[in-house]
């Protein structure tokens, strides 16, 4: 990539495209060591914007972070120029070609380049690219008052001030004259036709902004899948909002320069695992590094961070719950005097949660990194959710021997540490759509989860929550009923809150058929991956909880699994904020023995009946009694009984079915 920059052809100068030298010189603000002009283009909201360091600030920062020396960019909308002339001023040895639709900006522009000194590696042209097959050799184009606003006629919604007619140029010969590894887009909606036409093949890092006011949220779509086909994947550490940041696997390895986000660290808004994408290259080492969790902050967010030795956080070290909500909330670095020295070399394990599902979801979601470390390592730290750890991690991760053939050396982080080395891989696993794992966690489960236990007699297990490890708006109406209609078709009732995880495994490895209301002990009947086996997950209250259990179920090669949605209708408890804490569903037998019937869990003659109201209300009595609240019927998970009183009888709960 060492061609010049292409001179641009002389243009004919109107009127508007001739500057004054007193316009030229007088500078107005400055921004990331470039001197802004005055100009009829900077309304006084824009130049307001630009004063306190917001003018498009996410487009500027995510390109900082991303882009390297020796890069050459495509600039696509440069509107005021100030996006380009600030990656040029703050990265070394960095050229820019630009492209810009509305003519009245272009002398402010190359004013802009040429006052402060980038005209040796920046230019503008006044066209708008095309791709594609018979584009005309001009397209309309409206301009508004807010010149930076302006947009193709096709494309606008506004009221326009006056229309002006901007010759194209093919992209394909832009590439021949310029080639470039980067492209910056701004361009009003237009992204989509231009992304899904572009041979992309000489690009690896695109930072655009989305319109998705524009082509909605199909065509947003529309555009991840065609950037996913050219070989693009979204770095969320470097999106934000509608402006994203697609990189080629060779532009992905490379380390965004997080100091140049304004929080001075990656803003860590959602992590995704692609179950098919490996993990494995992403393990990082952190020499010096500093563990520290806020001593009273515990429960299901806590306060926690790792810190390198330039006391920057380490954002790879966030431990996250699902996709969209971190386990761990920032804190400060702690104080030097407060740190004790843990020698050697460390491997970090995440957090230590000692629920059962969050355990086998988050607690050994780093684990499989054990498998692919080169170094003897002293142990795992962990992060505890609650300060009183020491008699559950103990059982939990003797459990956890239990089953596996590698013990986990484990350590809690019950002080402010500062460790030689900490090996911090990637979490492989989590609740919600992370559920599905990373190819290494699955392996790792695949190659270490034991195979050799007794086998058990039972064949047919229904995995019931009706017993003690049931509890408030955790099971459904009528569980009971549905175990004696099971118990009839040769199923054993298994309470998984009574074996061991020993004992459970062992059943479920010696089993054919599976069922079970949606919840965590299908975490362990997932992770046997039993081609063999029949699984079927009944969806026991609204929301995706059943489908990423099959999700994951299939990612661990379990051939037959399903999910089973008859929900009817919802209940919860009177006075209560949000009727998600308390739900109770009716699951209607009729189709659920329907579909087992055509799934073969179930003989084809059996025959069962949805609950009768009164069956319903009978079981609903019950819910009411324990929870001493009335019960009432709700229509979401979302609804509030906060304008019911607990109790509208002080001495017996009741069951309201409408």
């Amino acid at each position: 990539m060492d061609a010049e920059i292409p001179k641009q052809k002389e243009a004919v100068m109107t009127t508007t495209q001739k500057l004054t030298k007193a316009e030229q010189q007088n500078v107005v603000a400055t921004l990331q060591g470039v001197e802004v002009l005055e100009g009829p283009h900077l309304l006084p909201v824009i130049l307001r914007s630009i004063k306190t360091g917001d003018y498009e600030k996410p487009e500027i920062e995510f390109g900082l972070a991303n882009i390297k020396p020796g890069d050459r960019i495509m600039e696509m909308g440069t509107g005021a120029g100030i996006v380009g002339s600030v990656l040029l001023k703050q990265v070394d040895n960095v050229t820019l070609q630009s492209y810009e639709a509305n003519p009245d900006l272009i002398p402010h522009i190359r004013n802009l380049y040429e006052h402060n000194g980038l005209n040796d590696c920046a230019t503008v042209s006044n066209n708008i690219v095309v791709t594609g097959n018979n584009q005309p050799d001009a397209i309309s184009f409206d301009i508004h008052d807010n010149f930076l606003g302006s947009q193709r006629s096709e494309t606008n919604t506004k009221d326009k001030a006056r229309t002006v007619s901007v010759e194209t140029k093919h992209y394909d010969a832009i590439s021949r004259e310029y080639p470039h590894n980067v492209l910056i887009m701004d361009i009003e909606g237009n992204e989509l036709e231009f992304l899904e036409g572009a041979d992309l093949s000489s690009v690896e890092l695109i930072v655009l902004e989305l319109h998705p006011k524009i082509y909605g949220w199909k065509g947003h779509q529309r555009i991840v899948t065609s950037l996913s086909k050219k070989g693009f994947a979204l770095d969320e550490t470097t999106s934000h909002g509608q402006v994203a940041s697609f990189k080629k696997k060779n532009r992905l390895k490379l380390r965004p320069d997080y100091s140049r986000i304004g929080t001075g660290k990656a803003p860590q808004l959602v992590y995704n695992i692609d179950p098919s994408v490996p993990l494995a290259d992403e393990i990082i080492t952190v020499d010096q590094a500093v563990l520290a969790k806020t001593p009273r902050s515990e429960g299901y967010r806590f306060a926690a961070a790792v810190f390198d030795k330039d006391k920057n956080p380490v954002p790879e070290a966030v431990c996250w719950l699902t996709h969209r909500q971190s386990a761990t909330s920032p804190r400060p670095h702690p104080r030097r005097n407060r740190i004790k020295d843990l020698p050697g070399t460390w491997m970090f394990g995440g957090r230590f949660n000692p629920s059962f599902g969050h355990f086998l979801t988050e607690s050994i979601s780093r684990i499989w990194a054990l498998d692919h470390i080169d170094q003897p390592i002293e142990g795992v730290l962990f992060f505890p959710t609650y300060n009183d750890y020491k008699e559950d991690a103990d059982k939990l991760f003797a459990q956890l021997s239990e089953i596996l053939d590698t013990p986990i050396n484990y350590k809690i982080v019950d002080q402010f540490y500062r460790v030689d080395k900490l090996i911090i891989p990637p979490q492989g696993n989590g609740t919600g759509r992370l559920m599905a794992s990373s190819p290494e966690m699955r392996s790792y489960v695949a190659t270490h989860l034991r195979t050799d236990f007794n086998k058990k007699k039972a064949k047919k297990l229904y995995i019931s929550r009706s017993g003690s490890f049931g509890k408030l708006g955790r099971s459904f109406l009528g569980e009971r009923i549905l175990e004696g209609l099971l118990e009839d078709e040769g199923y054993t009732i298994f309470h998984p809150q009574d074996h061991s995880w020993e004992d459970q495994l062992a059943h479920y490895q010696s089993a054919t058929h599976i069922l079970g209301p949606d919840g965590s002990p299908f975490h362990l009947v997932n992770m046997t991956g039993n081609a063999k086996l029949n699984v079927g997950v009944i969806q026991r209250r609204p929301g995706h909880d059943a489908n990423q259990m099959v999700n994951q179920g299939a990612h661990y090669e379990l051939a037959n699994v399903h999910c089973l949605n008859h929900l009817g209708r919802l209940w919860s408890s009177a006075g209560d904020r949000r009727a998600a804490w308390k739900l109770l569903s009716e699951i209607q037998f009729g189709p659920l023995c329907n579909e087992l019937k055509a799934l073969g869990f179930i003989k084809k003659k059996t025959k069962w009946q949805n609950l009768t109201d009164a069956e319903l209300t009978a079981t609903l009595q019950e819910h009411a009694d324990v929870a001493q609240a009335d019960q009432r019927p709700v229509t979401s998970v979302s609804d509030t009984l906060s304008q019911y009183p607990r109790l509208v009888d002080a001495a017996k709960p009741q069951a309201f079915m409408a």
